[in-house]
């Protein structure tokens, strides 16, 4: 008896979790930088009878596009949120996917989208994070490294800044693996060059010893 309870337990757990992962929110979090463009995929291969998609954005859940049942007839809402998305947002109408073109800052935030079908529901979800073109990117070019300071002690707040600044930290990082690269460069370059000569003076004294063997090959003939 013992093992028949045991093993009802475990198909409970097993049928518990298969239905609590069917209505579970999926979350994927996507980066972009300002001014390029970006979908949002839906997952579905095709767009089925009765099947009905939402699009929205924000906390609020402000829809910004929609998929009607049927005729998979497709709305974009360039009205919402006082026409923030008007003329930049693309619906495909096979799978549903989201595309936003021109990306602004003030497109950040949680997009969602909602696809009913006739005995299911799904949600999908975007944390969109927009980067400012002005941001600094670390170049992988060599660069100086910044003068000494003129002072022989720093004030706490620069030192920390110093310090707490990994930036900085890997431009000299960079610039110091590109120096050890620019060394190894060169003395590979000498070793080389050392080689090449090596082997000229190895060359030239055979051809002595050779010349001189012949000569004294033909004064003893």
């Amino acid at each position: 008896m013992l093992h028949i309870f045991v093993f009802c337990c475990l198909c409970c757990c097993r049928l518990l979790g298969v239905f609590g992962d069917a209505d579970a929110v999926k979350s994927v979090s996507v980066s972009v930088m300002e001014g390029d463009s970006v979908s949002l995929d839906t997952h579905v291969t095709e767009i089925q009878a009765f099947n009905k998609i939402t699009w929205t954005f924000g906390t609020d859940g402000s829809a910004i596009a929609k998929i009607t049942s049927r005729f998979s007839k497709i709305f974009i809402l360039d009205d919402a949120l006082n026409g923030r998305f008007r003329g930049r947002l693309k619906v495909d109408n096979q799978t549903g996917s989201l595309t936003i073109t021109n990306i602004r800052n003030t497109d950040s935030g949680v997009y969602e989208v909602d696809i009913s079908r006739k005995s299911s529901k799904s949600t999908h979800r975007f944390t969109l994070t927009v980067y400012d073109t002005t941001t600094s990117v670390i170049s992988s070019s060599p660069r100086a490294p910044p003068p000494p300071s003129s002072s022989s002690s720093s004030s706490p707040s620069s030192s920390s800044s110093s310090s707490s600044s990994p930036s900085s930290s890997s431009e000299v990082h960079a610039h110091s693996c590109d120096s050890a690269e620019a060394v190894l460069r060169l003395v590979v370059t000498a070793l080389m060059g050392v080689a090449a000569a090596a082997a000229a003076v190895l060359l030239l004294n055979d051809i002595r010893a050779t010349r001189a063997k012949t000569e004294k090959a033909e004064q003893m003939s």
